[in-house]
């Protein structure tokens, strides 16, 4: 605890100084916007969506959620309600360590006229740490390489919580000088390796036990543990059509379309070990009483060719302000599990309709996707979206309509206390979003409706099932700030109602608030925040964590929620440098130890934390 205090007095009195020593004056100008920027592959093909790098203290110190197992590296549970995928195609499961992964959806590409590198480090008690560090360079002007480098090391409060997560990407980015070919491309490696501790064997021991050492209380399993890992490498090449521009500082051709190949390759495995499958935690064992060894792995090869209609520049009226994109995926799917060897290929089309340009900053898309052939046959996608912007307001809607197979781990599953084979109804959802924002006023709001026919879930005994019936969800999120002089009140309130919650159970009120006051010291060198934040939930019936299948499951014994979570936090900048120190779940015990995110998994006690972040640009 000595080193830990000294280590918070040093970052917090020392640093602030000895960085003042090289500029007096605190300004969020010394970034120059123009020498960094970074998009999502998603944007890569748009130049108005490109990211200015972030310097704001708002939520510093709110590095990761706390709906996790209790330990940071741990699975999420979530406190929303979403059983697809986004994406038409197959899915072997849902991953509930996506937050952490690396994945080309996720991964940012720079571009940056100078080596940019960003460190952000996090030490807390019970030997937390997470190292998180970026390095970008242009190579050429229109060619860039980085790395992004994660990784998480913590024992955490209760017996065998340690964690041990790792990742690492590689992105890079080019386009030509006259502009007619583009290359994106990502190669990101996942390796997370955890034990599992089945949750503490009794509620009520933990919750009437004062200050108890948590160290002392019983857990579930004993010598469980489990690792998952990705590997996936994206590659996406554009050939641009077009005319030669005039103006001889805008780049050589001006595409009125273009031709687009994205090759996909991933690959994924889950594994799963108990030296002592006869504990009487799990329910059945159907192949091996005295070790349990479960593993999966899966890979999927995709390869898209699409072309695009777009803004030409030329803006004669009807005939080019309409776009259409056409498209055409094949995926090749393998699956290996125990007695399960299998391949799928699928074969899915797509289409959509939308604006090149407008004059009165209003949006339209229509897009579309079907699998013509394959082990998806059948499903499909078809959404549409408005956007209207005015001054400083945006408005929009969305509308979606989606029938998709269930994920493979619904219908085949083999491992040593799991076992089934059915044969589900694809979900169907249908869903409407209608969203406000005010950036000027620091105000938005959107409000969704969601309607789901045939839902697969795993019952309370963790077995996949299927709800052969129509469930609805409707929810609305408000983010809306408010300043008063040198104070901050930032919120984001989250509403959500599932009429029957027999099959979604999800809180009916999900609160985020920070409260702080904010000031410039020393001649405006050191911008410093100090407050308190608050994170609650209304009370429900959470899903309990299965660890042998790694999913998520009804529960009927126990509510969590109704509890806030209080932090006290000091965030500070000198230029580009920002630490802060927090007391994570200051008002442990002040009422009652009823602190449970998940069922079985209480979050941790009070707990100290210091993070710095330090950006170079240069």
């Amino acid at each position: 605890m000595r080193i830990f205090i000294r280590t918070i007095f040093f970052a917090l009195i020392y640093v602030p100084f000895s960085v003042q020593g090289q500029n007096d004056t605190l300004s969020t100008n010394y970034l120059k916007p123009t020498v960094t920027s970074y998009f999502t592959l998603n944007q890569f093909e748009y130049l108005d969506s490109i990211n200015k790098i972030n310097i704001s203290l708002k939520n510093f110190h709110k590095y990761i959620p706390k709906n996790n197992l209790g330990n940071t590296g741990l699975v999420f549970n979530d406190l929303s309600y979403s059983p697809l995928s986004s994406a038409i195609g197959f899915n072997y499961y849902k991953n509930n360590y996506q937050t952490y992964f690396f994945s080309d959806q996720k991964v940012l590409f720079y571009n940056t006229r100078a080596p940019y590198t960003d460190i952000f480090y996090v030490m807390g008690t019970k030997r937390e740490q997470l190292f998180k560090m970026i390095f970008s360079y242009n190579i050429k002007k229109n060619w860039n390489l980085s790395v992004d480098f994660l990784r998480i090391r913590s024992e955490g409060v209760y017996l065998r919580q340690n964690t041990n997560d790792n990742s690492i990407g590689l992105t890079t980015n080019y386009k030509s000088d006259n502009n007619k070919y583009w290359l994106i491309g990502s190669i990101a490696l996942n390796s997370y390796k955890n034990a599992e501790n089945g949750g503490i064997q009794s509620d009520s021991v933990f919750e009437n036990g004062g200050s108890i050492d948590k160290k002392l209380l019983d857990i579930k399993l004993a010598s469980a543990k489990k690792s998952v890992g990705n590997f996936n490498v994206v590659l996406k090449q554009i050939l641009n059509f077009g005319g030669n521009s005039k103006d001889t500082s805008k780049p050589d051709i001006i595409p009125h379309s273009r031709l687009i190949l994205t090759s996909r390759f991933d690959a994924n495995y889950f594994k799963y070990e108990d030296n002592d499958p006869m504990s009487g935690f799990y329910s059945k064992v159907f192949y091996d009483t005295i070790k349990t060894f479960d593993s999966s792995f899966y890979y999927n090869i995709e390869n898209e060719i699409a072309w695009k209609r777009l803004d030409n520049l030329k803006h004669r009226g009807l005939s080019d302000i309409i776009g259409l994109g056409l498209n055409v995926k094949h995926q090749f799917i393998s699956v290996k599990q125990r007695s399960i060897d299998s391949t799928f290929n699928n074969i899915i089309i797509g289409a959509e309709l939308y604006n090149t340009y407008s004059n009165h900053s209003f949006f339209w898309n229509i897009t579309g996707k079907y699998v013509v052939n394959g082990y998806n046959l059948g499903d499909y996608m078809l959404s549409g979206s408005i956007k209207k912007q005015i001054n400083n307001y945006v408005l929009g809607i969305n509308a979606r309509t989606q029938r998709q197979e269930t994920d493979f781990i619904y219908n085949k599953y083999r491992s040593n206390h799991f076992l089934w084979d059915n044969d589900f109804k694809k979900i169907t959802n249908n869903s409407a979003q209608a969203f406000f924002q005010n950036n000027k006023y620091d105000f938005n709001i959107n409000v969704t409706y969601s309607k789901y026919i045939n839902v697969a879930y795993f019952d309370n005994y963790a077995v996949a099932r299927m709800y052969n019936g129509s469930l609805s969800v409707l929810s609305a999120t408000l983010n809306k700030d408010f300043s008063l002089f040198n104070w901050h009140l930032d919120n984001k309130i989250i509403y959500q109602i599932a009429p029957d919650s027999s099959i979604i159970r999800i809180p009916d009120y999900i609160l985020e608030h920070s409260l702080y006051y904010e000031n410039n010291l020393l001649k405006n060198a050191l911008l410093v925040q100090v407050g308190a934040s608050l994170f609650f939930t209304s009370s429900y019936y959470a899903n309990s964590y299965m660890p042998a299948t790694g999913q998520f499951y009804l529960q009927s014994d126990k509510k969590t929620g109704n509890y806030p979570f209080i932090d006290f936090f000091i965030n500070a900048q000198v230029k580009n440098v920002r630490i802060f120190f927090k007391i994570d779940h200051l008002n442990s015990g002040w009422s009652g130890n009823k602190y449970m995110i998940t069922p079985d998994y209480p979050y941790p006690d009070r707990t100290f934390k210091l993070g710095v972040s330090w950006k170079f640009f240069d």
